[in-house]
C-alpha cells in the first residue's frame, strides 16, 4: 500500500467515525440514563415481573414471530420457515400443543436454524436448492432510543458490535434481582473488573443501580481502539453514563484503569473491605478471577468471604482450584453474545459452571443433529430471543458453543422462581487447523491448564497454543510459555504436548503424528496473548 493509499484509507475511516460519532445522541443518552435510574426495582418486584414473563413466554414468542418475521417479507428467518413449509398457523399450533422448546427442536430438524458462521455472514446459508447470505445487522432492533454500543471480545472472529437499549436492561434487571437474592449478594461490597465501553461492564453497573445496589469499585482494563476518534467516542459515552449514574443512582464508580500485572490493587481493596467486616463480590471473566486469586496467594492474602462471578470463557477445574485455594467462592454466568444474558449461576450447583437458563428472556436448545468432531458427537446450542426489546432477534442461532442441558430440582431460589432448566460443561467447538488436520479446541483445557502446570510449573494462563502462519504461508502451532515459569526442557514439553494431543479418539493420535512429522509445533517463551477483554484462552489465533 502506497503512502497516498494509506492516507486515503485513514481519511475514509475518519469520515466514517465522524459520521457515527453522533454528539447529540450521546448527550441525549445522559437524560435517558437519568430516566432509567429514576425507577428502582425491588427484589419483590423483580420476582413478580419474572414470574409474569415466564407465564407469558409462549404468547410473547408467537407475537414476536408474527410481527418480526411473518409480517416482514425480507426476514431471513421467513426464508428458512418457508423452506420448512411452516406458516404462522403451523407455528402457533406447534407451540401451543408442545411448548416453545419442542417446537424449536422440530424447526431445527427441518432446517430452521443458523450456524455461527451463517449468522455472521462468513458462510452462505444453503437449504435445499435455496441459498442466501446474511449479516448480523439484518437481525438488529431498529429505531429505538436510549442505547449504547458494546463489542464482543473478538477472541477468534472480528468483534461483533451490538447496541444495548435501556429498556432491554430493565428486563434483564428482573433476573438479576432474583439471582442476587438467591446468592444473598445485596449484603456484599460489589466490584467489577472489566473494560469501559465498548466492553460490557456498563451493563452490570446500570442493572445494579436499577436494583438500588451501589457498585463500590470499577477496576477497568484498557481496550485497544481502532482510531483516536473511536476511542474518544467510547470514553465520552462511558463518562456521560458514569456522570448520570453518580447524580441519579445509588452509587456509581469512576473506572480505575489497571494493568494485568497490577492485580494486587484488587487484592488490597478486598483487604480494605474485610477490615470493614464486608464480604466482596467481584464480577469479571474466569481467567481474571484466577489471576486475582493467584496474586492473593503470592501476597499471602486469604480471600475468604469473597465471591467471584465469572464468564467469558470456560470455567475449568484449574481456575476453580486457584480461586478456592485462597478461600474464595465462585459462581458462573453465561452470555450468548451481544448483550444476551443466557445463564445465571445456580446457588446449589453440582458442576462448577452450572447455570440456570434464563428462560424468561430466551429459549435454549441443543441442535438435534450432532456434529462429528474428531469422533465426538457435539450438539451445538441454539438460542431464540423472546423479547422485541432484545438487541437482536435470534431464532435457533448457534454461537459456536455446546453444553449439557438438563432439568433438575436444585432447591435454590432461581428454581423456585421458575428456572428448572440447567446448563453446564459449556465449551466451544472451535478447532486448530494445521497441515490440513483438525483438533478439537475443547480438549485443550485439561492439558494446558492442569497437566502442564502440575508437571512443568506455573498455573492457569501460563501455557497457550497459538495458531499462526510463518513467512512461507505455512500454518504453524506455537506453544507459548510464560517467562515467569521456571526453566523447562523444551523437548520434554513438546513430547508431553504430543502425548496429550494424541490421547482420546484415533483421529487425535493421527493428527498429532502428522504435526510431529511436519515439525508443526514449536515453543516460545513470552507472555500469553490476551483478548481485549483480558481473556487468556488455551488457544489463540493470530491470523
Amino acid at each position: 500500500m502506497t503512502k497516498l493509499e494509506a492516507l486515503a484509507k485513514r481519511c475514509r475511516q475518519f469520515k466514517a467515525d465522524f459520521k457515527n460519532f453522533d454528539v447529540r445522541g450521546r448527550f441525549a443518552l445522559y437524560a435517558e440514563v437519568r430516566e432509567f435510574l429514576r425507577e428502582r426495582i425491588t427484589v419483590q418486584q423483580a420476582k413478580d415481573e419474572f414470574r409474569i414473563s415466564l407465564d407469558q413466554r409462549a404468547e410473547r414468542f408467537l407475537t414476536l414471530a408474527r410481527t418480526r418475521i411473518y409480517e416482514r417479507p425480507g426476514s431471513p428467518y421467513l426464508k428458512l420457515l418457508e423452506f420448512a413449509g411452516c406458516e404462522l398457523s403451523d407455528l402457533e399450533a406447534l407451540v401451543r400443543r408442545h411448548g416453545i422448546e419442542p417446537a424449536l427442536m422440530r424447526l431445527a430438524t427441518e432446517g430452521v436454524y443458523l450456524t455461527s458462521d451463517e449468522f455472521k455472514g462468513k458462510k452462505e446459508i444453503v437449504r435445499g436448492a435455496r441459498s442466501f447470505r446474511v449479516t448480523p445487522e439484518d437481525f438488529e432492533r431498529r429505531y429505538a432510543p436510549g442505547g449504547f454500543a458494546i463489542e464482543s471480545s473478538g477472541t477468534r472472529n472480528r468483534p461483533l458490535r451490538s447496541v444495548i437499549y435501556l429498556d432491554w436492561l430493565r428486563f434483564r434487571t428482573f433476573a438479576t434481582g432474583v439471582f442476587f437474592a438467591a446468592h444473598d449478594l445485596f449484603s456484599y461490597s460489589h466490584a467489577i473488573y472489566d473494560a469501559i465501553l465498548p466492553g460490557g461492564a456498563v451493563n452490570h453497573l446500570l442493572v445494579n443501580a436499577k436494583l438500588g445496589k451501589a457498585t463500590d469499585r470499577w477496576f477497568a482494563r484498557r481496550v485497544p481502539e481502532m482510531t483516536p476518534l473511536h476511542a474518544l467516542a467510547h470514553h465520552l459515552t462511558t463518562y456521560l453514563i458514569v456522570l448520570a449514574g453518580k447524580r441519579h443512582g445509588p452509587g456509581f464508580p469512576t473506572p480505575r484503569f489497571i494493568e494485568v500485572e497490577e492485580m494486587e490493587r484488587i487484592v488490597r481493596w478486598i483487604e480494605q473491605e474485610k477490615r470493614k467486616k464486608k464480604a466482596c463480590y467481584i464480577t469479571t471473566i474466569a481467567s481474571s478471577a484466577a489471576r486475582i486469586a493467584r496474586a492473593a496467594w503470592e501476597m499471602g492474602v486469604a480471600l475468604d468471604g469473597t465471591k467471584f462471578n465469572v464468564a467469558g470463557e470456560p470455567f475449568t477445574e484449574a481456575k476453580e482450584e486457584a480461586i478456592r485455594k485462597v478461600g474464595a467462592s465462585v459462581t458462573s454466568r453465561y452470555s450468548y453474545g451481544g448483550g444476551t444474558s443466557a445463564g445465571l449461576g445456580c446457588a446449589n450447583p453440582r458442576y462448577r459452571d452450572e447455570v440456570h437458563v434464563n428462560q424468561n428472556t430466551l429459549a435454549l436448545i441443543r441442535h438435534p443433529a450432532a456434529l462429528d468432531v474428531n469422533g465426538t458427537a457435539i450438539h451445538p446450542l441454539l438460542c431464540t430471543t423472546l423479547y422485541a426489546e432484545a438487541p437482536r432477534m435470534l431464532l435457533n442461532v448457534a454461537n459456536g458453543d455446546y453444553g449439557t442441558l438438563e432439568e433438575r430440582n436444585c432447591g435454590c431460589e432461581l428454581e423456585r422462581a421458575g428456572l428448572a432448566l440447567h446448563l453446564h460443561h459449556i465449551r466451544s467447538f472451535e478447532k486448530l487447523t494445521s497441515e490440513g488436520m483438525n483438533y478439537f479446541y475443547g480438549e485443550l483445557f485439561e492439558l494446558l491448564e492442569k497437566l502442564f502446570p502440575a508437571e512443568f510449573g506455573g498455573g492457569p494462563g501460563d501455557y497457550q497454543l497459538v495458531e499462526e502462519e510463518d513467512g512461507n504461508g505455512q500454518t504453524r502451532l506455537t506453544l507459548v510459555v510464560h517467562p515467569e515459569v521456571g526453566p523447562i526442557r523444551e523437548d520434554a514439553l513438546l513430547a508431553r504436548l504430543r502425548e496429550g494431543l494424541a490421547e482420546g479418539p484415533w483421529g487425535n493420535k493421527f493428527t498429532s503424528e502428522i504435526w510431529r512429522d511436519a515439525g508443526t509445533v514449536r515453543v516460545q517463551r513470552q507472555v500469553p496473548y490476551t483478548s481485549p477483554r483480558g481473556k487468556i484462552l488455551p488457544l489463540h489465533f493470530s491470523r
